[in-house]
């Protein structure tokens, strides 16, 4: 039978059901101990088997637990940060249909359309509880992740436990993880590098450090937790990598650092590489948190002060193709397009349409097209260029303008607008709003308060231009070119 998440996940509580699992700032629980939490969280769900569980949880051993169990149950979770714009999250738990929401007595009132299980942060475990059966199998999903069309409307993208396994395995025989590593959870749930922190530790016999969300948003307190904790291997956005960087020197213990989820500048490791090894790594959550890597050394910086996005890791190919879906030239730019058995299975939500971003090449392979525009090196690495529609990461997270725009117009003060991106001196990216206002009356701070409504603080722009109308091309679309430009240097914000 092939392995599923809990099954292996099984195997290592049986090998070793005394090793640390998961530690948080509270409590630190074995394997076995977690795997007791499990079977003691399932005896709590509603009586009918469940497809799909939201969790909105802080980050902590209940929400670990909480997610093991939905997997062991045969459903699928959908987690979605407390901190989610309420319109946003509820949408999206909607739109997925879960069947019941876990979350917190703090956090009910959020989700209070739904069927709750209230967790407290001191789960009763019944020693007496007999193991509860395993309804997962490899072939169904195991969570679904939050993304959007173009346009910015909410999608999921389905992962099956399959896909994650073999994700696992390729993370363990990459980076070398055993048992001795201990893994920090920096990122939110509704990342991809959420799913690598969590499950490139579980599966794979290491524990996973969960700070607090305080000590996350400072960087003082969240050296000295890596620091308390042993922790070896940080994954985060190189804006982490950044304040890193800064600092006169890491925690011993640190032996790796992996960057994903944007561009890898030389210039925000310069001081890391001297310590410690870096990977600089690139995968969309359609293809399960990581297909490419790269080991950061002072040689491989591009001309433009970027790191390549590196080779495949086990099991997929990468292929760089043109718009008919034919392999372009050596070194010529082109779509990077993904296969391989850590492809998702399908998108989930009322949009899910929108987005047919899967297709099957000349020779019946399944592929996927990234929409990110690349070339293959002559040294058979790979390198990122740019986004063919309006995505961009900011801080690290994936924003596409399109559902910026439409939070925006949903204000009664706005008659048009359009948002661009831009990249300061440090090549970090930020938003720039233009707006057409309906009246001489117009308050800008109306109009952030009905966004906040939708969107995220970091989906926000940082600047708002008021225009009497946007400029347009003979066909009568919107000319980016023609927008005046808001520079920043990077220092202030």
């Amino acid at each position: 039978m092939e392995s599923t998440i809990y099954s292996r996940f099984k195997e290592l509580v049986k090998n070793d059901p005394d090793h640390p699992a998961v530690i948080d700032e509270r409590s630190c629980v074995n394997y076995a101990g977690l795997d007791r939490l499990v079977d003691s969280l399932i005896s709590r769900f509603p009586s009918f088997i469940p497809a799909r569980v939201g969790i909105v949880m802080d980050h902590s051993v209940e929400m670990i637990g909480s997610i093991l169990a939905v997997i062991k149950s045969g459903a699928a979770f959908v987690a979605v940060e407390p901190d989610f714009p309420p319109e946003r999250l509820t949408t999206f738990l909607i739109e997925n249909g879960v069947d019941f929401v876990i979350t917190q007595e703090k956090y009910a009132g959020l989700v209070r359309d739904f069927t709750r299980l209230i967790i407290t942060s001191e789960v009763f475990i019944d020693p007496a509880l007999h193991p509860l059966p395993d309804r997962s199998q490899a072939n169904r999903p195991a969570y679904i992740m939050y993304t959007s069309t173009p346009d910015g409307f909410p999608l999921g993208v389905a992962v099956g436990n399959s896909q994650v396994i073999h994700f696992a395995e390729a993370f363990r025989r990459t980076y070398n993880i055993s048992g001795d590593d201990i893994l920090l959870q920096f990122s939110a749930c509704i990342m991809n590098i959420f799913i690598q922190e969590v499950f490139g530790a579980l599966l794979n016999g290491a524990a996973l450090a969960i700070p607090s969300a305080s000590t996350r948003n400072n960087l003082e307190a969240l050296v000295r937790f890596i620091d308390s904790q042993y922790v070896t291997v940080i994954s985060g956005f190189p804006y982490l990598m950044m304040e890193l960087d800064n600092l006169e020197a890491l925690p011993m213990t640190v032996r790796l650092l992996i960057s994903g989820g944007d561009v890898l500048h030389a210039a925000s490791v310069s001081h890391l590489l001297e310590q410690v090894t870096v990977y600089n790594t690139y995968g969309p959550a359609e293809a399960t948190v990581s297909v490419t890597c790269c080991c950061c050394t002072p040689d491989s910086v591009l001309p433009d002060g970027s790191f390549p996005i590196g080779k495949p890791m086990n099991g997929t190919d990468v292929m760089i193709l043109d718009d008919d879906l034919r392999e372009v030239a050596p070194g010529a730019e082109g779509e990077i397009c993904l296969i391989g058995d850590g492809l998702a299975d399908y998108y989930t939500g009322d949009h899910r349409g929108d987005l047919q971003p899967f297709a099957v090449i000349s020779d019946g392979r399944r592929v996927f097209r990234t929409g990110d525009i690349g070339r293959q090196l002559p040294d058979g690495n790979y390198a990122y260029l740019r986004h063919k529609d309006s995505e961009v990461n900011i801080l690290g997270k994936r924003v596409v303008t399109g559902e910026v725009e439409r939070a925006m117009k949903k204000s009664d003060e706005v008659d048009d607008c359009v948002v661009v991106h831009y990249v300061d001196e440090q090549g970090a990216a930020y938003l720039v709003a233009y707006v057409v206002p309906k009246s001489r009356s117009f308050r800008l701070s109306w109009v952030k308060n009905r966004m906040a409504q939708y969107l995220p603080a970091y989906m926000i722009p940082e600047f708002f231009v008021l225009l009497k109308a946007l400029p347009t091309d003979a066909a009568g679309a919107v000319n980016p070119k023609a927008l005046p430009v808001v520079l920043k240097d990077g220092k202030a914000g």
